[in-house]
C-alpha cells in the first residue's frame, strides 16, 4: 500500500472531520437512537449487579443519554440506606454528541485514508461493521457502567477491593485518552486489512 502524501492526507481528514462532525450535530438524535440498543446490551453484558435502561432525553446542553439502573439484589448504601432488589436508581447521563466522538474519529480515518481502488474501498467499508459496535461498547457503555460501579463500591460493601481494581482499570484507561485511541487503532486495522484483502497491487495509483 503506497504511503499517502501527508499534506493531502491532512486536508482530506480535515474535510472529513468537518463533514462528519456536522452530520453528528445535525443527526445526533436518530444516530444515537440507533446506537442505544448496542450501548444498552453492552452495558448489561459488562456486569451483573444491575439492569441498565438507556434513553435519549433533552438536557440544557443538548440531547443526553440517560441511564436508569434496576438492582438485581439488595444493595447496602451508606448511612444504613438499602436499595431493595429490583429497586430503581439514576445512573447518570452523558452528552449524546460527546458520546458520538469516538465513532466520528473512526469514520474520519476510514473515509479520508486514500485507497488503491474501489474494490479496496468496498472491503474497507464492509470491514467497519464489526469495529463500530465494539467501539460504542468500549467507550460510552463502559464509561456509564463504571461511573455507577465506582459509586456503588464507595457506598456499599458487596464487592472486594481486588474486584473493584480489576473492573476500574479499563475505565481509567478510557478516561485517560483510551476512548480516542481505540477508534484510531480500529480504523488503522480496517485500512490495513482492506489493503491486504484487495486484489489491487501497491503499485497501482492511489485514487484521489
Amino acid at each position: 500500500m503506497t504511503s499517502p502524501d501527508p499534506i493531502r492526507l491532512s486536508l482530506r481528514m480535515l474535510v472529513a472531520w468537518c463533514v462528519l462532525s456536522a452530520a453528528g450535530f445535525i443527526f445526533v438524535r436518530p444516530i444515537t437512537s440507533a446506537l442505544l440498543p448496542v450501548m444498552e446490551s453492552a452495558s448489561n453484558g459488562m456486569q451483573s449487579e444491575f439492569i441498565v435502561d438507556l434513553s435519549l432525553e433533552d438536557a440544557p446542553g443538548g440531547p443526553a443519554i440517560r441511564m436508569e439502573c434496576t438492582t438485581r439484589h439488595p444493595v447496602a448504601l451508606g448511612s444504613g440506606n438499602v436499595v431493595p432488589a429490583y429497586g430503581v436508581f439514576e445512573g447518570g447521563s452523558v452528552d449524546a454528541v460527546h458520546a458520538l466522538v469516538p465513532v466520528v474519529i473512526f469514520l474520519v480515518v476510514i473515509a479520508a485514508w486514500p485507497f488503491a481502488g474501489y474494490r479496496e474501498l468496498a472491503v474497507r467499508l464492509l470491514g467497519t461493521a464489526l469495529p463500530l459496535p465494539v467501539i460504542v461498547a468500549l467507550t460510552t457503555s463502559l464509561l456509564l457502567v463504571e461511573r455507577v460501579e465506582v459509586f456503588l463500591n464507595h457506598a456499599a460493601t458487596y464487592r472486594t477491593e481486588s474486584q473493584f481494581v480489576v473492573m476500574t482499570q479499563p475505565f481509567v484507561f478510557m478516561e485517560s485518552g483510551g476512548r480516542w485511541l481505540l477508534p484510531l487503532l480500529a480504523a488503522a486495522l480496517c485500512v490495513g486489512i482492506g489493503g491486504r484483502l484487495s486484489t489491487r497491487r501497491s503499485s497501482h495509483a492511489i485514487v484521489t
